[in-house]
């Protein structure tokens, strides 16, 4: 017998009610996992539905185990036979199971990246389109992929290059037996199209579809569960059209429109009870989300607990510096148990740079959810290597990280000192074993060793780093590599850091680049830093949102098309919405009065999104 007694009443009228299409309005805390999990196995367990025939549908794969888990605590050995997946890896095993129909050859599909993905589209680009262009913009490639997502309504106005890019593109695919990410949906909708019967066979496996997250989906998501549970209508999707953020993927609230026109008898019902947070994080998030044309007022019976605080710094780096020496506080004086319980969360990717130097600085483990950790960029690391072989060519560990780097012949010998690093002179020794070729590659690398070391005295660290990345070919290799551009931003980046070091072995010890140290803690007693889109989903004890200024949060690009403006700063107002939802007991909201942005320091303005909240100022 399902036990519904810990569920509120309108947790339990989602998950009792009948047959057809619903919307479940569910609010940040409001507990859509559970509804979702007691939603599933009630229709096992009451209706005798059979696990096989449910279908769940998530976005990301953390939240499909955690469905997943749900069920089999819920339903046993039968929570396992129900189909929960991520919407790409359920396109994938369509795409699997229907191979030849998509038109594929016999052998196992090989799945790419999104750098083999860039790569062939590099190569296809200085292909179709003229050189100064074959570089595929962000916005270009984003225009591939919406025309490889969209149907033939949407192909029409799509520019000839982006159209022949994207089929050039996917005939490669086809040849090479491999899929992306977007073939993942963009393929399955296909097939369905073009086959009635495998359409059919689909609709009748899966007599029940839910769908999480419902107000991220893109067009391609929609049709293809529309198309899924269009004849039996069995249809239920839970989201937040308050917390649509993902709209540069597609995600639009209209879909939630678009979901009670093709389901037009669909019931409607609303999850506000905030489970998550205490009453003053409810009340502010209340107040944040009110000029929202879909936000929902949200209530608690949590405890008031702490205000919200909100402190202004100097620069990004005092910001920074008061974060990381507040989890400390908060951990010494026993307000949390360890720094996983703890988030960091900011609008750009770029703000990460400074944060994880003042955690390195406190010997505070982090986690950065995405691949933004400076300091962890391979190219970062090489320059870095250099620069402490400059401090001391004797470091035989930088010596081994960059005897190829970049390629000068010396493969074999670099292999050989991953597993026993040597010094330069033994290296030497080593390159005349192997040939002349080898020992002149090594007689360069030494001149440049020797000419760093020499001028580490006279330089300053910035002119000391672009010596290295010019006379070793580094910055020259980097600029042929398809993620060139990428790369080479990175090291802009370090360049920044460089200059507000007083010398070579103080910017060193600084950055303290001991992988050993990095890797002591456990990964959950880490403190998490990530944008807020990447925390989505997420809850903590306490958050900082680093960074809520004009040109931040909201975003310079929703302040400067005055045409959208309004909808794009709306979208910018949900991603706020999202990031102060999360802590459970305590939030820091941040700000700066000036900022770098390249080589320029900015003045900066407070944001507009906190005028009117109920916080508490304090001091750095």
């Amino acid at each position: 017998m399902l036990d519904l007694s810990r569920l509120s009443p309108e947790q339990r009228a989602a998950v009792l009610i009948g047959d057809g299409p619903l919307l479940i309005l569910a609010g940040p805390g409001s507990g859509k996992t559970t509804v979702l999990a007691a939603r599933i196995a009630y229709l096992v367990t009451a209706r005798s539905i059979p696990p096989a025939s449910v279908l769940a549908l998530t976005f990301a794969t953390k939240a499909a185990r955690e469905l997943r888990a749900r069920l089999v605590a819920l339903l046993g050995e039968a929570g396992r036979g129900v189909d929960v997946a991520t919407f790409h890896a359920f396109g994938l095993r369509v795409i699997r199971q229907w191979p030849e129909e998509l038109g594929f050859g016999p052998g196992p599909l090989v799945v790419y990246d999104s750098a083999d993905a860039r790569e062939i589209l590099a190569g296809l680009g200085k292909q179709i389109v003229s050189a100064d262009e074959s570089q595929l913009p962000v916005d270009f490639l984003r225009q591939i992929e919406r025309y490889r997502l969209g149907d033939a309504a949407i192909r029409a106005p799509t520019p000839r290059p982006v159209q022949e890019i994207a089929e050039a593109y996917e005939a490669v695919l086809r040849r090479r037996g491999a899929v992306d990410y977007p073939a993942m949906l963009a393929l399955p909708l296909r097939l369905i199209a073009r086959r009635p019967d495998t359409r059919r066979f689909l609709q009748d496996a899966y007599r029940h579809v839910l769908v999480d997250e419902f107000q991220d989906v893109c067009g391609a998501q929609y049709r293809f569960v529309h198309a899924l549970a269009e004849r039996h209508r069995n249809l239920v999707v839970v989201g937040d059209p308050a917390q649509t953020v993902f709209t540069w993927r597609g995600a639009n609230v209209r879909f939630v429109q678009e979901f009670l026109e093709d389901f037009s008898e669909a019931r409607v019902l609303g999850l506000n009870d905030n489970f998550r947070s205490t009453g003053r994080i409810v009340e502010l998030a209340t107040a944040l989300g009110r000029p929202l044309s879909y936000a929902r007022p949200l209530c608690t019976a949590n405890p008031l607990g702490e205000p919200g605080l909100l402190v202004v710094t100097s620069d990004e780096r005092e910001e920074a510096r008061f974060v990381a020496a507040e989890i400390e506080r908060l951990i010494f004086g026993g307000q949390i148990a360890h720094a996983g319980e703890v988030a960091i969360l900011f609008r750009t990717n770029p703000q990460a740079t400074e944060l994880t130097l003042a955690l390195r600085e406190r010997g505070l483990a982090y986690r950065l959810r995405s691949n933004t950790d400076l300091l962890a960029c391979r190219e970062v690391r090489d320059a870095i290597a250099y620069l402490r072989l400059a401090h001391n060519p004797a470091d035989v560990a930088a010596l081994a990280r960059i005897a190829n780097v970049p390629p000068r012949g010396l493969g074999r010998i670099a292999e050989r000192l991953r597993e026993n690093p040597v010094s330069l002179t033994e290296l030497v020794v080593l390159a005349r074993s192997q040939g002349p070729r080898a020992s002149e590659a090594v007689d360069r690398l030494r001149a440049i060793v020797d000419e760093l070391h020499d001028r580490s005295t006279e330089l300053p660290p910035p002119e000391l780093l672009d010596l290295a990345l010019a006379h070793s070919g580094y910055r020259d290799w980097l600029d042929g590599q398809h993620d060139g551009i990428a790369r080479l931003a990175h090291l802009a980046n370090l360049r920044q850091v460089t200059e507000r070091s007083s010398g070579l072995a103080s910017l060193l010890g600084d950055l303290q680049l001991d992988d050993a140290e990095s890797g002591s803690a456990d990964d959950a007693e880490r403190v998490v830093l990530s944008t807020i889109h990447g925390a989505k989903g997420g809850e903590w004890r306490v958050v900082f949102v680093v960074g809520l200024e004009e040109g931040l949060l909201p975003h310079y690009r929703a302040l400067a098309d005055p045409a959208n403006r309004d909808a794009l700063v709306e979208d910018e107002l949900r991603v706020a919405y999202v990031a102060i939802t999360r802590p459970r007991e305590r939030l820091y909201l941040t700000c700066c009065t000036t900022r770098r942005r390249g080589a320029w320091v900015e003045p900066r303005r407070p944001s507009r999104f906190l005028r009117g909240l109920p916080l508490v100022e304090r001091a750095a």
